[in-house]
């Protein structure tokens, strides 16, 4: 064999081994987007490697898959305002936000409430394997909704617990129990709580009678208001009769503005009536009348 056949063989050769680590190191380039994390997956089966976002080299020749998961903050909302069945309420990148249903719960001194609430949480990077094995990409929502409600439920259910908590100073105390109690039922699942928020809590008709107290104590201040208003407006219209007999006018004026404000309260709207023209057409509910009275003619002809 020549030399020139052996250097074209060997180019060959350098030729097809630099295209085949070509081919090798761009399959084995794997990219995670940003705000999510990778697992590993070896042969269908999660490994102990979790991929954060950007570029990692993972040797080709292995039969593996990487299953994305949201590395950034999701949150969970159950306040009733949005729907489950509008969008994809699992943990995939497509939504990081899913909505339910407000919390029904009996507190101990046995009040019956609708609690709404926001729980914002991420996933553990390292326990990434034992969540996907136990939840999946879908089903991180529903895990947080079932161990942050029975969280809730248990911790309102206390006897400590009455319709004061939600008032005033003790409320902030209470929503950091509950947030306590939230990062505490969901942490052996590989999740992290990162916010808390307690929302509107309905009372029922225990929330009825308190807003009817609240509002008589106002309403009766209001009575009182108004009964001094209307003692000084009757001494006002007292030395306003004393004054009629003068040939000033100045009284009048004082009591325009009175005189104008009542009659914008007794009526609810003013209608203008305007006579048509001739050739115009006649107003609304005349033309009975006109068909008849002949044309040109008088009611009394």
């Amino acid at each position: 064999m020549s030399a020139v056949a052996w250097i074209i063989l060997l180019i060959f050769l350098l030729s097809a081994l630099g295209l085949l680590g070509w081919v090798v190191l761009g399959n084995s380039l794997v990219r995670v987007p940003s705000g999510s994390l990778g697992l590993l997956m070896a042969k269908g089966r999660a490994t102990d490697q979790t991929l954060l976002p950007g570029p990692h080299f993972v040797f080709a020749f292995r039969r593996r898959m990487v299953e994305e998961y949201p590395s950034v903050e999701m949150a969970y909302r159950a306040d009733g305002i949005g729907d489950p069945a509008d969008g994809n309420t699992g943990g995939g990148s497509a939504t990081l936000e899913s909505p339910g249903p407000p919390l029904r719960v009996t507190l101990g001194d046995r009040t019956e409430a609708t609690v709404a609430m926001t729980v914002r949480f991420q996933l553990v990077p390292e326990r990434l394997r034992e969540v996907h094995e136990r939840f999946g990409p879908y089903g991180i929502f529903g895990v947080v909704r079932d161990q942050s409600a029975r969280a809730i439920r248990a911790t309102l259910s206390d006897t400590d617990f009455g319709i004061e908590q939600f008032f005033g100073a003790d409320r902030t105390a209470c929503e950091e129990r509950l947030a306590e109690a939230v990062r505490k039922a969901v942490q052996p699942d590989g999740i992290k709580v990162t916010g808390f928020v307690l929302g509107a809590v309905e009372l029922g008709k225990t929330g009825e009678v308190i807003q009817a107290t609240v509002r008589a104590r106002y309403e009766l201040e209001r009575e009182r208001a108004e009964a001094e208003t209307r003692s000084v407006r009757a001494l006002n219209d007292a030395n306003l009769e004393e004054r009629l007999g003068a040939p000033s006018d100045a009284a009048w004026r004082y009591r325009e503005t009175d005189l104008w404000r009542e009659l914008v309260e007794r009526t609810n709207a003013l209608q203008v009536a305007l006579r048509a023209g001739p050739g115009s057409a006649p107003p609304p509910g005349r033309a009975a009348d006109d068909s008849a009275n002949p044309a040109g003619a008088r009611p009394d002809e």
